[in-house]
């Protein structure tokens, strides 16, 4: 199934002149697809879009920015302490291809969960609570994510078969997350049915364009079209495309 979504692309201060003048819509559209899950759209109010235009300094298609995003952790993260239940290596930016930042979902041993991202130049965001009331975070039960276990090369590979399975008359632009999860026992007993708790689940989203139809024009407004899958990464490190 795919949605429709839209995102003014001009400067941080220039959004929120537009949000505060409600120039910016969303809207959303479901079709069918075999593929890929879901469609994304992304308004430019009249400004340019040279953000959305390669010149990534760490491509989010390429295991080297893994590697390093890895390295980062590694550095900032007290894995004596804490231990990770989530990953996200995050997009700066819609279309972007530009891998920026980790966002990591952490606990320690007195049961405090919390959520915390690290950036690709060293900087680290403040610590936010991560709230229980749906997931049961055990600090004593949780395996954890060892940064020492993931694998760029692998991520890589993963985001190459994708492109590969990218439908024809459309072209790749960037990856908008690459995600690892431990999967966690619910508060409530019943759904946790079927469920692997302590597996660990990867995913990524691919976002690529339909060539020729990249982009619209009402009204003086461009928007940007763009599609967005998700894939699922299987035990095995094969890639599966996720259907809704």
């Amino acid at each position: 199934m795919y949605r429709l979504h839209s995102k003014c692309t001009e400067s941080d201060f220039e959004k929120e002149k537009l949000n505060s003048s409600n120039s910016t819509h969303m809207k959303k559209l479901f079709l069918t697809t075999a593929l890929f899950g879901c469609i994304a759209l992304m308004t430019s109010c009249g400004g340019n879009v040279s953000s959305l235009l390669g010149g990534a300094k760490y491509p989010a298609d390429q295991a080297d920015s893994y590697t390093k995003a890895v390295e980062v952790l590694k550095e900032k993260v007290d894995t004596t302490k804490f231990k990770i239940f989530a990953i996200r290596f995050n997009e700066k930016e819609e279309l972007s291809n530009e891998l920026s930042s980790m966002s990591l979902d952490m606990v320690n041993a007195d049961n405090y969960a919390f959520r915390q991202a690290y950036y690709m130049d060293g900087r680290v965001g403040p610590m936010n609570d991560y709230s229980t009331s749906v997931n049961e975070v055990d600090f004593a039960k949780i395996k954890g994510i060892s940064l020492s276990k993931i694998d760029p090369a692998a991520i890589g590979r993963q985001i190459e078969e994708a492109k590969q399975i990218i439908p024809e008359g459309h072209t790749f632009k960037s990856i908008s997350v690459y995600q690892i999860n431990e999967v966690l026992p619910k508060q409530s007993s019943i759904l946790n049915r079927g469920k692997e708790i302590g597996a660990q689940k990867a995913e990524f989203k691919i976002c690529f364009t339909e060539d020729g139809k990249e982009t619209e024009t009402s009204g003086g407004q461009v928007t940007h079209l763009y599609y967005e899958g998700n894939i699922i990464v299987n035990p095995d490190g094969s890639i599966t495309p996720e259907e809704e």
